[in-house]
């Protein structure tokens, strides 16, 4: 059951369902040619049918050093 507090086993749940979610920012990122920020990229995800918070997007892309071509500013 889900109600237990805490089992490290969760631990290893999240982190495979992290490398799947990385592995598929890095393919929409290649499609996309690096173009794509934390919330293009999270859009799609949820357009393939991930459901995922975009603070964790945005957390995997950082932890990954992956982050769209932003604009310099002026």
């Amino acid at each position: 059951s889900m109600l237990r507090t805490y089992h490290p086993k969760k631990l290893h749940r999240t982190a495979e369902r992290n490398q799947k979610i990385l592995e598929e920012i890095k393919r929409i990122f290649d499609e996309n040619k690096h173009r794509y920020g934390v919330r293009r990229v999270h859009q799609e995800l949820i357009n393939r049918g991930y459901q995922v918070n975009h603070k964790r997007v945005q957390r995997i892309m950082h932890e990954a050093g992956l982050a769209g071509k932003r604009p310099k500013e002026k």
